[in-house]
């Protein structure tokens, strides 16, 4: 069977549609002789007998139209059957073509469960906006920031709207700049929350040895303002590494993230759609790559005196299947560290 072309079916049922209208406008011009005709003679403005051939050949011409009407009509309605049912059969296609729905992903028994109390003064960490992902929607694999690469934003249509971004901060996330606003924060202060690689010591088999997780400052370590003490914000004493959840690092190992509260903390610069960036999966501590859709967006969050602005991006995780993600400004980072 030849396929159908959609377009060509939708052209035709508006030439159709044009023809249908114009059979009207003749039959509502033809009315209005006769009932003008039909004024004069019970007005007495013309006798019934010189306008009576006239009235006939009229109406005859109105039974002409009308016939000719329906079949247009007729037409039309065929022309549209063919058009839904092309239409729904090429819907039925897509989604025959469409992948099955993924498996629901199995936990690797890492340590990204339940938090104890922290040793140090822990900063609050931001909240989630948006809806939690689906439960059986795979996370994405963690990957090395030092090999991401940029791609291009997904085209995923939105699982719900946002406020229009304002223009973005024009000034570019250079080394240079980077390196001076960080200078100007050292030494990193106790409960300050960072990005920041795992331990070697705490990897299982088979990891990667630059994941990135949500960690904490503990402390700053013989007056160094490169070397601290560091602790995995979600660390299960349940599920035991070597180090309990803690170890010591350099700043090579680590980007400081926003401390909510402290402006002084924040990038003076946006992360522009198409720019990869690291940024922490929802409801996970785990880091992964990820490419800039849009924002930032201003979005509220509570009712009455718990209401207050958050900032979130919204992104597109490599192996997330297109899908996008919403993600507070405070956990999405430049994927290298300094």
């Amino acid at each position: 069977m030849a396929p159908v072309d959609l377009a060509q079916l939708t052209v035709q049922l508006r030439a159709q549609l044009k023809s249908y209208l114009a059979h009207s406008a003749a039959i509502a011009s033809a009315l209005e002789d006769a009932n003008s005709m039909q004024t004069d003679v019970e007005s007495g403005v013309q006798p019934l007998e010189a306008c009576h051939e006239k009235l006939s050949t009229t109406y005859e011409l109105i039974l002409e139209q009308s016939e000719a009407e329906f079949h247009e009509l007729d037409d039309c309605l065929n022309l549209l059957e063919t058009l839904e049912t092309a239409q729904n059969g090429a819907t039925a296609e897509a989604k025959a073509r469409a992948p099955p729905p993924n498996k629901k992903r199995k936990t690797d028994g890492s340590s990204r469960a339940g938090s104890p109390a922290s040793s140090a003064a822990a900063s609050p960490m931001p909240t989630f906006a948006g809806s939690p992902p689906n439960p059986s929607t795979p996370l994405p694999r963690p990957v090395s920031a030092a090999k991401a690469q940029p791609v291009l934003p997904s085209k995923s249509p939105a699982q719900h709207p946002l406020p229009i971004a304002p223009a973005p901060n024009p000034k570019k996330p250079t080394p240079k700049n980077r390196r001076d606003s960080l200078n100007a924060q050292l030494p990193l202060k106790p409960g300050r929350p960072i990005a920041v690689k795992e331990s070697k010591k705490n990897l299982t088999t088979g990891q990667q040895p630059d994941n990135y997780i949500l960690g904490r400052i503990v402390q700053q370590l013989q007056g160094d303002k490169n070397r601290y003490s560091v602790e995995d914000v979600d660390y299960d004493p349940s599920n035991p590494t070597p180090e309990g959840g803690k170890w010591n690092t350099t700043l090579k190992s680590i980007i400081p993230l926003p401390e909510k509260g402290d402006e002084r903390t924040y990038p003076d610069y946006d992360f522009t759609p198409g720019m990869y960036v690291l940024a922490c999966y929802p409801e996970t501590t785990s880091f992964y790559r990820a490419i800039v859709h849009s924002g930032p967006h201003a979005t509220s969050l509570g009712t009455g005196k718990k209401k207050e602005t958050q900032k979130i991006y919204r992104l597109q995780f490599d192996d997330d299947e297109g899908a996008l993600r919403d993600v507070p400004i405070e956990l999405v980072c430049d994927p290298t560290p300094l």
